[in-house]
């Protein structure tokens, strides 16, 4: 097991004393092209990390079709429910090829930061920025929904939809409403959480985590990263702040 994890992007550069202590929590397991490893509400238990192969993050809205959210590549890393304190999984992932992954239990992460706490929170550290990075795809979906502009009477949208083509008349205010209304629906896909626009008085803006972000330890990786860090491209002059 510590072959595999070496070859990980997530444990490069580990120490051989950090790796030891990990390495009892994660098992390989194999998938053939088709299965699916993750079925949308049930319990979150495993994150995993795809080793080899491709897999699909798929979506069903209760009121609409099944919709393909993203494709993930060796290195990458799903199922976060299981450590974002989430209840059942989100969205369904399904094999495009066959795939290898190294699976661990959520409740075994939560336990390495209380009898490792060093190892623990290295971990940890590790998985947010993980999460940040992950959110850059995502980025560059809402930063071309804000430059094409948003309808005043647009409908909410979808997971999914990608661009909005009017032009852009709402006040700042409105901008940042529909801003996070996007990024909230991303979070909830990836992990169960959400952020709330809560007030801005022109410098400031104000936001409520809730869901699975609520007493996470990844919380700060939230705001800071998905949240501030995507306003801040489209509004530099703009603070976010936890209300």
């Amino acid at each position: 097991m510590l072959a595999e994890l070496i070859r990980f992007p997530l444990f490069k550069d580990l120490s051989s004393a950090d790796l030891k202590i990990i390495a009892p929590l994660f098992h390989a397991r194999n998938f053939p092209q088709g299965a699916v490893v993750i079925e949308q509400g049930e319990k979150a238990d495993c994150l995993y990390l795809l080793t080899q192969g491709e897999v699909v993050i798929r979506y069903k809205p209760y009121d609409g079709e099944a919709i393909n959210l993203n494709r993930l590549r060796p290195g990458s890393i799903f199922g976060w429910s299981a450590v974002l304190g989430n209840p059942v999984y989100s969205s369904s992932v399904i094999c495009s090829t066959a795939c290898e992954v190294l699976m661990v239990c959520g409740t075994d992460l939560r336990d390495l930061t209380e009898l490792h706490p060093q190892t623990g929170h290295l971990i940890l550290d590790r998985l947010a920025r993980s999460v940040s990075s992950r959110w850059m795809d995502a980025q560059s979906q809402v930063k071309s929904m804000i430059k094409n502009g948003i309808k005043s009477n647009a409908s909410p949208l979808k997971v999914g939809d990608n661009l909005m083509t009017a032009t852009m008349v709402h006040p700042q205010e409105e901008q940042l409403r529909t801003l996070l209304d996007r990024l909230s629906a991303y979070i909830e896909q990836f992990h169960g959480g959400s952020v709330d626009f809560v007030s801005f008085d022109g410098e400031t803006l104000k936001v409520r985590l809730g869901g699975a972000c609520l007493g996470c330890p990844l919380s700060p990786a939230t705001l800071h990263g998905w949240v501030e860090g995507t306003v801040r491209q489209f509004f530099p002059e703009i603070h976010v702040e936890a209300a």
